[in-house]
């Protein structure tokens, strides 16, 4: 039973990669329009919902993230994100765990698409942990969850991580973490190909608190992971000089 039901998830799996948006269901009941992208359409009907089941929505993703790929040659990183999303939803359902991944290789190979396996991370990792602070999106990354929750992690977005994080996953040799997504304060699980940095010319930050009681003095203490910054209009550039008016 178990290789069975690998087998009909697989088939799934292909069927939609290798089908064109304009042919699927999808498309025709009105729920993607022809690049892939989701409509307002409510989905009322059991034949709708079937037409874009989570299934549908991760490997949809996956074929937009082709579509931004020019030419035949593509970052294994750039699917890491989305191809652990499959493997995690689907993780009780199929024998096999590094079967979509699988697949994922013998589909790029069967279409003769390059493959460029080389890792570019942007962010620097402490003993394989991504590190407590603020990140920026390079890219758009897919999300999950059912309808209702659905993200929109956009290439720009700011993304925080609490505390030193182990990975979650490793997908096709690229690690990928659980981040919480500042904008709508849901996590999300990204690449360390996916995000870096945040460079912040256009913020103010202020330090640690003095405590006269105890006499703990945190005022050397610019600790950007705890949020302590404010930002202001990037549009004038980067903040040159501080003017502290006395009342």
């Amino acid at each position: 039973m178990g290789r069975a039901i690998d087998l009909f998830v697989t088939y799934r799996f292909i069927k939609l990669l290798t089908t064109p948006f304009e042919k699927t269901d999808a498309f025709k009941m009105g729920i993607i329009d022809k690049d892939g992208n989701r409509t307002d359409k409510t989905l009322y009907k059991v034949s709708e919902k079937n037409a874009y089941t989570i299934l549908h929505k991760l490997v949809f993703n996956i074929k937009k993230i082709f579509s931004k790929v020019p030419g035949l040659r593509t970052r294994l990183g750039t699917y890491a994100a989305a191809l652990f999303l499959l493997k995690d939803t689907f993780k009780e359902h199929v024998e096999d765990p590094k079967m979509f991944e699988k697949e994922f290789l013998n589909y790029l190979k069967e279409n003769d698409i390059e493959l460029d396996d080389t890792i570019v991370e942007e962010v620097t990792l402490d003993n394989g942990k991504l590190s407590k602070g603020i990140y920026v999106l390079v890219q758009d990354v897919v999300t999950s969850g059912e309808e209702a929750d659905e993200i929109d992690a956009l290439e720009g977005d700011e993304v925080e991580v609490f505390e030193d994080t182990p990975a979650a996953d490793t997908i096709l040799g690229v690690d990928v973490f659980p981040v919480i997504h500042k904008k709508t304060k849901q996590k999300i699980f990204v690449s360390s190909e996916d995000i870096k940095e945040a460079d912040r010319f256009a913020s103010i930050t202020y330090s640690g608190l003095y405590s006269f009681s105890s006499g703990l003095n945190n005022l050397n203490e610019f600790n950007l992971g705890l949020i302590n910054f404010k930002d202001v209009e990037t549009s004038f550039g980067p903040i040159n000089f501080c003017h502290l008016e006395h009342s």
